[in-house]
């Protein structure tokens, strides 16, 4: 035996003997495995999907589902999902109205897998979009914060297009953009979605150009508009004058409480130092917050100064007012009951300056019975000084 296998033509005639017996048992019927056999499967309401230029035609009416027959081996039917396959009808090539006999499409299905579909062929109807322009109407919902004031709401743009079949146009009445206030305090900027309404409220199918819009809802405090003053903090050196000061503006809009910008009568400016000043100046500063404000607005003002040799102008026996003097007080001069005064200035100003421009008082709210030497106070035209400032009087007070 161990010779026979040793002889190589005895091993080759073994093998030869030993492959057509294996091939026999593979194709001898007895002995095949069992295959499966094809099955079918039905899909009930499988989505039917339509393509064409959504931007100028609407679908007004088709089916929407098919039922779908798939026959195969259970193996192949495993491996079909809905995210495979799709039922479709090809509308890119049409235009406008009613397309019938328009076949259903598949895509999606294996190669080895046989589908039907039904209905395979289905009536469509296509209508041309129109557009038309409409205003944007800003809904303000919700108060504001109590005794802030609710300014008129600006849209930007504040027209949009309006697109949708003709019956769908008909049936637009009105395109808001809605802003909630509630509670608010301050400017209220926000990005808004158009929202179409018809005469049973909100409508849904047509399409808005653009789709958001930017709206400005002013909410502001209470405010008042009043003059704006200049403060002078330093005057020009000696030997120079204020002639004129101008303004880029001549009033402010002064925000704050309720109680207090209904008492506002003038709004303070920023100070100006123009100690140095011998020649016209010109500044841009900004404007205080003071006080009982919240907000001025303009924030900034260009100030413009006009500078010139200085002037002096006397006025004589100038009457002295007493303030202040409180009840069952009687108050009394130790010397005249006038006083002679010296103006510097602007020639011009000083010209248009009479004694009866001039007011001349001292304070004594705060005193007692007694003697007491109080400093003379006076009131005069703007942008001038006064020579004697600093000037005491003796007054006596008694019951």
């Amino acid at each position: 035996m161990d010779k026979w296998l040793q002889n190589n033509t005895v091993v080759k005639l073994v093998a030869v003997v030993l492959a057509i017996m294996l091939w026999t048992s593979v194709n001898d019927a007895s002995l095949r495995l069992p295959r499966d056999s094809n099955v079918a499967n039905t899909i009930s309401n499988v989505t039917l999907e339509a393509r064409y230029d959504e931007t100028r035609f609407e679908l007004v009416e088709m089916p929407s589902s098919v039922n779908l027959t798939l026959r195969g081996s259970p193996f192949s039917l495993n491996l079909v999902s809905p995210d495979r396959y799709r039922a479709y009808v090809d509308l890119r090539e049409m235009t406008e109205g009613k397309h019938t006999d328009v076949p259903v499409r598949l895509e999606g299905i294996p190669r080895n897998v046989e589908a039907q579909v039904r209905p395979a062929r289905v009536d469509v109807v296509l209508e041309e979009k129109l557009q038309k322009e409409m205003p944007v109407e800003v809904e303000v919902i919700g108060k504001p914060e109590a005794d802030y004031q609710l300014g008129e709401p600006v849209s930007t743009p504040n027209r949009v297009l309006v697109r949708g079949t003709e019956a769908q146009l008909n049936r637009v009445k009105a395109v808001k953009a809605v802003v909630n206030v509630a509670g608010a305090k301050d400017t209220i900027k926000e990005t808004v979605s158009i929202q179409v309404y018809g005469e049973k409220g909100w409508m849904d199918g047509v399409e808005v150009t653009p789709e958001v819009v930017d709206v400005n809802v002013p909410i502001a405090s209470p405010n008042a508009v009043v003059p704006l003053k200049m403060d002078i903090a330093e005057y020009p050196p000696k030997g120079y004058a204020i002639n004129e000061i101008k303004t880029n503006i001549d009033k402010v809009t002064v925000y704050g409480s309720k109680r207090y910008v209904s008492a506002l009568e003038v709004y303070t400016g920023p100070e100006l130092d123009l100690s140095e000043a011998k020649s016209d100046r010109t500044f841009e500063l900004p404007i205080p917050v003071t006080g009982g404000a919240a907000k001025v607005d303009p924030e900034r003002v260009k100030i413009e100064v006009d500078i010139v040799k200085e002037s002096k102008k006397r006025f004589s026996d100038v009457p002295i007012a007493i303030k202040g003097l409180k009840q069952g007080l009687e108050a009394s001069f130790q010397e005249d009951e006038t006083v002679d005064l010296t103006l510097l200035g602007a020639s011009d100003r000083l010209d248009q300056v009479d004694q009866e421009d001039l007011e001349a008082f001292i304070d004594v709210s705060n005193l007692s019975a007694g003697e007491h030497e109080v400093p003379l106070q006076l009131n005069r035209p703007a942008y001038l000084r006064w020579d004697e400032e600093g000037q005491m009087i003796t007054v006596r007070i008694t019951r």
